[in-house]
């Protein structure tokens, strides 16, 4: 690195020195005049061959080289040292007929600031290869991303349960060799009618679900909750995959291999400095933040269920609040709305994709950049059954996956600076192509994503049980049914409503984590109401499936109990419903199963007509449900007591998914335009110099109002200057 290469043009190298960069951290860099100097010049070679070979055709200043071979090497000129942090002042100078070689920066020699953004396509990361959600992902198999993967019959899951020191799930017949306790295993569930799941590729819309190792013995596993009961499916294998479990699994293992000291602190050598986690780590990190209680997810006096404080990733609310999703908007209905349900406008829950690593390479650049107009997007491909996606209808969808795209129109959180797009979805694969769903934001300067629909979130989420979300619910007022005074919502009063479906038996899944999007029902009439309520639109169930229906092509999921969760509170008192307080109403009949004891009808699930779903929410049946209080922490086995250990929400730290994006670094160039006038430049002080005949130039320096030496410029070769040629040379340094 002491020489400048060989070059076919008169390139300038450009160097901060290391006065420039001190001054620079002080705050006190200046620009006050520049110098041309010749010090890396002998005039007496300089020439090049044609000097001594006249005959030649070498041009001036060019050498040649003469191979043994016979053949010639051209281009050669006078070598120059590369400019150096600790740049020695020049020992030669061009100067004028006052001999002096101090040139002021003024019009002559321009000083410019220039800003450009400059972009490029980053990697696609994430565990599957290549974003294909469209027509289905296929899963990355080598360890590069995951420990391993395996096959095993369904057979084996039985439903057996360790009940210490917590329950945990008992698996037997499978034998993990590069997995250790703490780890993580997803299963990519399928049954008979389906057939098989043994191949990468994960374009069927199955039920997959994480599980977090608590125990390996020999063959049998277990695992930090209850596993289903398919014990009844012999013969149908399904794949399944091991992620690295504990806090830190991007280091821990991704980056691990070469996770070293960043210098030798014994003897400062930067040799090992250059390749200090340079590998591409392949995945990005999730971390879910929940600062709400779940409906039912609360304390009680026998059972003391963890609370959204003990949380695994809690450490992570104050971005929340940094990015003011703890504000509870208001909501001001207008006369059309005052008998209608609204979306409840409070975030409880977020996802935080980031990329965060010991990993020294910048491969995202300074920011994520969005570009409309040249089709520069970010896109999420994630693994997930969504509801919303266009995939042929109420109980037709049977492809997995949905992919999100950031918006094309920048906003700014309100009085801040920090700039977001809405991450929205992908408008090809979306029900309403017209009017895509917002999920979450893309912030291109802080270089995260952040998911702020429960309902994605929860499908993300390593313990709701379900990687399908669930659609919105709808409900409006309606005269009290049995007559005045009886109605479920007195004059003022608020009403939070949501949902589960739900498997209950004793073989097949297990619980499921209720719909997390909260619809709200005020009375603001001067009489007491009831309500009815429905699935908000049709074609929202693409994955939900009738297992009786002669059509049952095993794709998607299913349920026998459809279950209201339901809670009124008064909002001059209240603001947000008590975890503790929602009461659990079962509207399963035969008005969504078409039979008793079977499985629900999606497509009489979300029939808009109370009528016909007996979807009414009365006064004396919301009061007898006073005895029913929906408790998440029996439904879910959720951590109690002193099991901090047994896996939480928030405990994920994967983003189980891929992300594209092109990346962008914004570039600010200091441009000098140094004109050196051979007619005023006449001389030099060059000690091989001869008066009166040109001038070669090899380095311009920069210097500050003291005469410091704060940027040097080396020229890859010298070049000529004459009593009647001007040369015009420009710096640049990038900031």
């Amino acid at each position: 690195m002491s020489y400048i290469n060989k070059q076919n043009t008169a390139l300038v190298r450009v160097k901060l020195t290391d006065i420039g960069r001190e001054q620079l951290a002080q705050g006190k860099l200046t620009y006050n005049s520049w110098v041309a100097g010749d010090s890396e010049v002998d005039y007496n070679y300089v020439k090049g061959w044609k000097e001594f070979v006249p005959s030649s055709n070498a041009a001036t200043g060019e050498f040649f080289f003469y191979g043994g071979d016979g053949s010639v090497t051209r281009n050669i000129y006078s070598k120059v040292l590369r400019p150096k942090d600790e740049q020695p002042f020049f020992t030669s100078f061009l100067l004028n007929n006052q001999n002096e070689f101090i040139q002021p920066i003024d019009t002559q020699s321009s000083l410019q600031l220039i800003k450009g953004v400059v972009s490029n396509q980053a990697a696609d990361r994430g565990f599957f290869s290549g974003s294909t959600v469209d027509v289905g992902l296929t899963a990355q198999t080598s360890t590069e991303f995951i420990k391993e993967s395996g096959t095993i019959d369904l057979s084996n899951f039985t439903g057996e349960i360790e009940a210490t020191p917590f329950i945990q799930g008992v698996l037997s017949g499978i034998t993990l060799t590069a997995t250790s306790e703490d780890d993580y295993i997803m299963f990519r569930f399928s049954n008979p009618t389906l057939g098989d799941v043994d191949t990468p590729q994960m374009t069927a819309a199955t039920v997959n679900q994480f599980y977090n190792i608590t125990s390996i013995s020999g063959s049998t596993i277990k695992v930090d909750r209850e596993l289903p009961n398919f014990s009844g499916f012999a013969g149908t294998i399904i794949t399944y995959y091991t992620l690295p479990g504990g806090d830190d699994p991007e280091d821990d293992y991704y980056g691990l291999p070469s996770l070293s000291s960043y210098w030798n602190t014994g003897t400062l050598s930067f040799d090992s400095s250059c390749d200090i986690c340079v590998e591409n780590i392949p995945v990005w990190n999730m971390n879910n933040v929940w600062t709400e209680n779940m409906a039912g997810q609360w304390k009680e006096n026998t059972q003391n269920y963890h609370n959204h404080t003990l949380f695994g990733s809690e450490q992570y609310a104050g971005t929340k609040q940094y990015l003011k999703y703890n504000e509870n908007p208001t909501v001001t209905l207008n006369s059309n709305q005052l008998s209608v349900s609204y979306m409840d406008q409070y975030v409880k829950g977020i996802s935080i994709i980031h990329y965060t690593n010991s990993c020294i390479s910048n491969f995202y650049g300074e920011m994520f950049n969005i570009d409309g107009q040249s089709g520069k997007l970010l896109n999420l491909d994630i693994p997930v059954m969504w509801h919303r996606r266009s995939d042929g209808g109420t109980a037709s969808g049977t492809t997995l996956g949905m992919r999100f795209v950031s918006d094309t129109i920048e906003k700014t959180l309100s009085n801040t600076d920090i700039e977001y797009y809405d991450l929205i979805e992908f408008s090809g694969m979306s029900v309403t192509p017209d009017a895509p769903l917002a999920v979450g934001k893309v912030f291109p300067q802080l270089k995260i994503v952040v998911i702020d629909n429960e309902e994605l979130l929860a499908a993300m989420s390593y313990k709701s049980n379900r990687n399908y979300s669930l659609p919105d619910l709808a409900a409006n007022l309606i005269p009290c049914v049995d007559g005045d005074c009886t109605g479920c919502l007195s004059a003022g009063e608020s009403m939070f409503l949501t949902y589960a479906l739900q498997y209950t038996g004793s073989t097949g899944f297990t619980t499921v984590l209720p719909c997390q999007r909260y619809t709200i029902l005020e009375n603001n009439t001067q009489s007491d109401k009831d309500l009815q309520f429905r699935i908000n639109n049709v074609s929202q169930l693409p994955y939900m499936r009738k297992l009786e229906s002669p059509s049952y092509d095993g794709y998607g999921f299913y349920a026998n109990q459809f279950v209201l969760l339901a809670q009124k509170i008064n909002k001059a008192t209240q603001t947000r419903p008590n975890p503790s307080e929602w009461r659990v109403v079962d509207y399963t009949s035969p008005l969504i199963t078409s039979v008793a004891g079977e499985t629900i009808d999606p497509i009489l699930l979300e029939n808009q007509n109370s009528a016909n779903t007996g979807f009414e929410l009365i006064g004396s049946v919301y009061d007898a449900a006073s005895a029913n209080t929906f408790n998440l922490g029996v439904e879910l086995d959720l951590p109690k007591g002193d099991s901090y250990g047994k896996l939480n929400f928030g405990d994920e730290r994967l983003f189980y998914g891929n992300l594209r994006t092109f990346i962008g670094a914004t570039i600010y160039k200091t441009l000098f335009t140094i004109n050196v006038d051979g007619a005023t430049l006449q001389s030099s002080c060059n000690t091989t110099y001869t008066v009166g005949t040109d001038r070669f130039i090899s380095e311009v320096g920069i210097l500050d109002s003291d005469g410091n030496l704060v940027l040097v410029g080396k020229l890859s070769r010298p070049i000529r200057i004459a009593d009647s040629s001007t040369a015009s040379i420009e710096l640049t340094i990038d900031f």
